[in-house]
């Protein structure tokens, strides 16, 4: 739970003003606003990337986030990030990252998530190199490989930016889904611009206009009122 958080680059005027969010299991939460509007500092602050000014989050509604380590923090979360590191190696090497696992245990993990059918079109599947020596992904196909790198060490929080801009449709729809169907295990939040795939999958939207969070709902209860959400919906 976030309360009052407020946010502001040294010598800037503040960008976040007084944000109050839930995010918890069950729920696929959004949030969403213009280019600038603060969407990404939000998840950055969530990472420990940046210390908030004022304001108070709490985990589990008794840990204050500010008294968790970074190294323990970053062991429960996960993050698609906007720039996305494909690393030089193969396939499997980019999902585990360094962690201890039969290759089986991996394999296994992407069949039944549906990853598998993404990394079959690949020239040598899961054996296939990838990174500068490898073969050159679009960026729908990174940001597969990055979905399913976060998802292996089965975060208990998901933090998504922007991580399905570069995907076509069919890629977008089974990300989507497969974020729906994971959200009881794991709390997710999806920052994003691109609105058309919230109205089937997010339970609440948050609207985010000038550094202040000026809506939130479901997609219907949104449609009620004139906002940055409802203003796409209405062209």
């Amino acid at each position: 739970e976030i309360k009052d958080l407020s946010f502001r680059f040294a010598g800037r005027s503040q960008l976040l003003k007084n944000i109050n969010l839930q995010i918890r299991k069950g729920e696929f939460v959004s949030i969403v606003g213009e280019s600038g509007s603060g969407k990404s500092t939000f998840g950055q602050i969530l990472q420990k990337f940046y210390n908030f000014e004022n304001g108070e989050i709490t985990i589990n509604n008794q840990h204050n986030f500010t008294d968790i380590k970074l190294e323990n923090w970053r062991t429960l979360i996960g993050v698609i990030p906007q720039e996305i590191k494909i690393f030089n190696g193969n396939v499997l090497d980019n999902i585990l990252l360094g962690t201890e696992d039969a290759v089986e245990n991996v394999v296994k993990f992407c069949q039944d998530l549906g990853f598998e059918k993404f990394i079959s079109e690949f020239p040598q599947g899961y054996g296939t190199i990838l990174g500068e020596e490898g073969v050159n992904l679009s960026g729908g196909q990174k940001q597969i490989i990055a979905l399913a790198r976060a998802l292996y060490k089965k975060p208990q929080f998901l933090i998504l930016d922007e991580a399905t801009a570069a995907m076509d449709r069919n890629t977008e729809n089974f990300t989507m889904n497969l974020l729906s169907n994971l959200k009881n295990e794991i709390a997710v939040l999806f920052i994003s611009h691109r609105l058309h795939t919230l109205k089937n999958n997010a339970d609440r939207i948050y609207v985010l206009e000038n550094g202040i969070i000026t809506n939130h709902g479901n997609h219907q209860e949104l449609l009620e009122t004139s906002n940055f959400y409802s203003d796409y919906w209405s062209i």
